[in-house]
C-alpha cells in the first residue's frame, strides 16, 4: 500500500463515508467530489478508505443526541466492561455521584430498549460496516489493490464478529422475567442481519437476523480472504490490521463456537498460537504496563492493533481517556473514578505487580508507595491524594504523556484493540479442553511474569479455564474484551457481598450468565 499518501485522504474519505448512504449498493457521491469508482482509479484512493475506517472507529455522536459516552469503537469497551460488573464508579460508596457515568445504562439495564442506548452500540457497528464495505466494493477483485480489500475484509469480520456474540442469545435464569426461555426459543441461535458490499435497498427491506452457521461462516469467508490478501503485507502502523490480527479473529471466532462444538477449541489454540507467533509480538513489563506517561495510551511491542486518536479529532469529554482516566481532571474520569470492586482487589495476590494499576483501601498509603507511578502532583491538584483518589479506584489508563491538566494535550491517545496476552491466555484455555496439564504449564510459565510468586497445582480441565479466565480478567481489565468470555462461559456477577464497596443500587448476583 502507499501508505504514505494515506493522511491526505483521510478528511475526505472519512465524511465520505459518514455521508455515504453505502449500505446498499450504489455509486456513492464522495462528499460532492468523486464516486466510489473514481476513487479506486486514483493512486492513493484505496488507501484513503482504508484510512477512513480507521477514523470511524473513533466518530462521536453516530447515535444523535450528542451522548458523551458515544465515541465510537473505543466507548463499546466501555457497554461491555460495565454491563458484566467489572468497571464501575468506585467513588459511589463513598458519597461520589455514581450518575456521572453514564455506562451506568448497561448495568441497571434501564433505557436499553430499541429506541435506547442499545441505539448506540448498533448504529455505530453498523456505521463501521458501512465503511468497510466501501472500500470492498471499490477494490472488488482488482489484484492491485488486494491488499486493501483484505484489510478492509478483516475490519468488516471484527464487527460482525463483535455483533454475532453479542447478540447471540443464550440461556440464563431470570425469576424476575418469566417470559425469558420462551423469548429465547423465538430466537435461539440467531445473529444479526448481514449487510455486505452487494446488497441493495430492496434486500435491506426484508434482512433478518441470520442464524449463527450462516453468521460464522460469512466471517470466516472474510478472514479466509483477508488471510491470502494480507500473507505478504506488513502495515507501516499497527492501526492496519496484519496478517497476526487475522489469525488472533480467527481464534476469538473458534472460541466463541467452541462452546457450541468442543472440536473448535483446537482451532481456537491453533490460531492463537499462530496469531503470536506471526506478531513477533512480546509481552508487557512491569515497567511499561505502570509507566505514568505512556501506560495504555501508547502503541507498544504487546500491541496487535490499535484504534489511533490524533488531536485534531479529540474533544474535551468525548472520548476514551475522559472517561477512562481517573488522573484526567477534566473529564468524568475524574467524576466517576472508575475503578473494581474489593472482593476482585483482594484476590489479586500483593505479589502481583498489576494490582498496584488499582489504588488500595487506602489512597494515601498508595500513593505513599507508588508516587513514582502516578502522575498526581499536589502544586496542581492540591494538598491531599485522597481529596482526589477513591478506593479500588484504577490509574491503568493514563492520559497522554501523563498530562492531567490539559486536555488538548492529555486526550490524544490509542486505544488497544488487540494484544498477544489475550492470544495467550486464549490458547491456555483453548489447550486446557484437550490437554489440561500443557495448558497449566503456559498458564504458570505466563503468570510468573506478572507475579515471581505464583503457583498453580490442579491440571483439571474446569480448574485451568477458571484460572485462565480470572487471569484474563485482570489482564484485560478494562479492555472490552472479557464480557465474551463472561457471557459463552455462563460465569455469574457477583458485586453484592458483605464488605463491598458497589453502591447500594448496583449490587448484583446472577446465577450464571446474566440475563442481559
Amino acid at each position: 500500500m502507499k501508505m504514505n499518501k494515506l493522511y491526505k485522504l483521510a478528511t475526505l474519505l472519512f465524511g465520505a463515508s459518514v455521508l455515504a448512504t453505502g449500505c446498499i449498493q450504489e455509486s456513492v457521491v464522495m462528499n460532492g467530489g468523486a464516486t466510489i469508482d473514481q476513487i479506486k482509479d486514483s493512486d492513493f484512493g484505496a488507501d484513503g478508505m482504508v484510512n477512513a475506517i480507521t477514523a470511524i472507529l473513533i466518530s462521536n455522536n453516530v447515535y444523535g443526541g450528542d451522548y458523551h459516552d458515544d465515541f465510537g469503537y473505543p466507548s463499546i469497551f466501555g457497554t461491555f466492561d460495565r454491563a458484566i460488573g467489572e468497571v464501575f464508579p468506585s467513588n459511589a460508596y463513598s458519597g461520589g455521584n455514581q450518575y456521572y457515568d453514564r455506562f451506568q445504562f448497561y448495568h441497571y439495564q434501564f433505557g436499553i430498549g430499541p429506541n435506547g442506548y442499545c441505539g448506540i452500540v448498533w448504529n455505530n457497528y453498523y456505521k463501521f460496516i458501512q465503511a468497510a464495505n466501501d472500500l470492498i466494493r471499490s477494490c472488488g477483485d482488482d489484484p492491485t489493490v488486494a491488499q486493501q480489500r483484505g484489510v478492509a475484509k478483516a475490519f468488516r469480520a471484527l464487527f460482525y464478529l463483535d455483533l454475532a456474540r453479542l447478540y447471540d442469545p443464550l440461556y440464563a435464569e431470570s425469576t424476575e422475567r418469566p417470559t425469558y426461555q420462551a423469548d429465547l426459543a423465538a430466537v435461539e441461535g440467531l445473529t444479526v442481519p448481514i449487510i455486505d458490499e452487494n446488497t441493495t435497498e430492496e434486500d435491506a427491506k426484508n434482512n433478518p437476523r441470520r442464524p449463527r452457521e450462516e453468521m460464522f461462516q460469512f466471517i470466516f469467508d472474510d478472514l479466509n480472504d483477508a488471510e491470502t490478501c494480507l500473507a505478504n503485507y506488513k502495515p507501516t502502523a499497527k492501526n492496519i490490521p496484519s496478517l497476526a490480527v487475522v489469525y488472533g479473529l480467527k481464534a476469538r471466532a473458534y472460541l466463541w463456537l467452541g462452546g457450541f462444538d468442543s472440536s473448535n477449541y483446537a482451532k481456537a489454540a491453533e490460531y492463537a498460537r499462530k496469531a503470536i507467533d506471526t506478531s513477533g509480538a512480546t509481552i508487557l513489563t512491569e515497567a511499561q504496563w505502570l509507566d505514568p506517561k505512556t501506560g495504555f495510551n501508547t502503541p507498544n511491542n504487546s500491541w496487535m492493533w490499535y484504534v489511533p486518536q490524533s488531536p485534531e479529532g479529540v474533544t474535551n469529554l468525548v472520548n476514551f481517556v475522559a472517561w477512562r482516566s481517573c488522573e484526567a481532571t477534566w473529564g468524568y474520569g475524574q467524576l466517576v473514578q472508575q475503578g473494581v470492586h474489593v472482593n476482585f482487589y483482594n484476590r489479586i495476590p500483593d505479589t502481583d505487580w498489576r494490582k498496584r494499576a488499582f489504588i488500595g483501601p487506602d489512597p494515601d498509603a498508595w500513593y505513599e508507595a507508588n508516587a513514582a507511578i502516578s502522575n498526581y502532583a499536589a502544586n496542581a491538584h492540591g494538598e491531599i491524594f485522597s481529596d482526589y483518589f477513591s478506593p479500588y479506584a484504577s490509574v491503568k489508563f493514563r492520559p497522554m504523556n501523563g498530562e492531567t491538566l490539559d486536555w488538548k494535550a492529555g486526550n490524544p491517545t490509542s486505544v488497544c484493540m488487540m494484544r498477544v496476552e489475550e492470544m495467550i491466555l486464549t490458547e491456555i484455555e483453548a489447550l486446557a479442553y484437550t490437554d489440561p496439564t500443557t495448558a497449566a504449564a503456559k498458564l504458570t510459565e505466563f503468570m510468573l511474569t506478572r507475579n515471581p510468586n505464583y503457583s498453580f497445582v490442579s491440571s483439571s480441565t474446569e480448574a485451568v479455564v477458571a484460572e485462565a479466565i480470572w487471569q484474563k480478567r485482570v489482564e484485560l481489565w478494562g479492555e472490552g474484551i472479557v464480557f465474551y468470555d463472561m457471557k459463552r462461559l455462563n460465569y455469574g456477577i457477583e458485586t453484592g457481598y458483605v464488605g463491598t464497596n458497589v453502591a447500594t443500587d448496583s449490587r448484583m448476583k446472577t446465577d450464571g450468565r446474566a440475563p442481559w
